[in-house]
């Protein structure tokens, strides 16, 4: 029998992974002291997790014995790969962060907690299954790892990147159903939940204007306690001029 939403196998994986990802942020915050180990911890989670997507790659393939699923389908799929390799590859503050992040952090939470795909086999370890679960996972653990250890800053100014993204996303959808005939590209034939609008134009329409409103009270709220530190600043200069004098 496939394995149900909030069954035993799904409510033991949700526990694990809630187990796991605090172990890493705690070891993070409290055993981690110089950049360097920070570094290894950050490129160590990136690489398990191209090591879980590729996996789900292949067994994907392997399941519709067809090599064309070996190609990422799917904004989840996709934004796990490239996400791994700009972290493997590359340096804090890289551009590309700007959009694989709001993907890959709701994407992999939304997935632990709602993975469409559970039904897929008679058991939560049927290969398709549980390295999809996995590669959400830890793509959400290496987001939250990227705040931590501030190799991404959520920005105002960097906003753009997220549509774009999201349109070259959409050609890329467009190439795998057209030339390599693959069904449920990128959302725009298919909705990422059944019977929901969430194909590839309501996301980026309403994704883009809901990350760009939180982005906007982000930047709000930085200025004020910004504004407040230095007013604040001032009153202890003031404070300790009257006491030199």
């Amino acid at each position: 029998m496939p394995p149900k939403l909030y069954g035993t196998e799904h409510i033991v994986y949700i526990v694990l992974f809630f187990v796991v990802a605090t172990a890493v942020v705690l070891v993070t915050q409290f055993a981690l002291k110089t950049d360097k180990s920070k570094t290894v911890m950050i490129k160590s989670v990136a690489c398990v997790l191209l090591v879980m997507t590729l996996y789900n790659r292949i067994a994907l393939a392997v399941w519709h014995d067809n090599a064309v699923w070996l190609l990422p389908n799917s904004y989840c799929g996709m934004s796990s790969l490239l996400l791994s390799v700009c972290v493997l590859l590359g340096k804090p503050k890289n551009r590309m962060y700007d959009f694989l992040f709001w993907l890959e952090s709701v994407g992999g939470i939304a997935c632990v907690f709602y993975p469409y795909f559970l039904g897929q086999g008679d058991s939560i370890f049927f290969s398709p299954t549980i390295s999809g679960l996995l590669h959400h996972s830890f793509g959400f653990i290496l987001c939250v790892l990227l705040v931590q250890c501030k190799w991404f800053s959520p920005s105002l100014k960097q906003w753009k990147m997220f549509p774009i993204g999201m349109c070259a996303y959409t050609v890329y959808g467009l190439f795998l159903l057209d030339v390599c005939k693959m069904p449920e590209a990128m959302q725009i034939d298919a909705p990422l939940v059944a019977g929901t609008p969430l194909k590839w134009w309501f996301v980026i329409l309403v994704g883009s204007a809901i990350l760009f409103a939180y982005l906007f009270c982000l930047e709000k709220f930085r200025k004020r306690k910004t504004k407040k530190a230095k007013v604040q600043e001032a009153k202890e200069e003031c404070v300790s001029k009257d006491e030199t004098n």
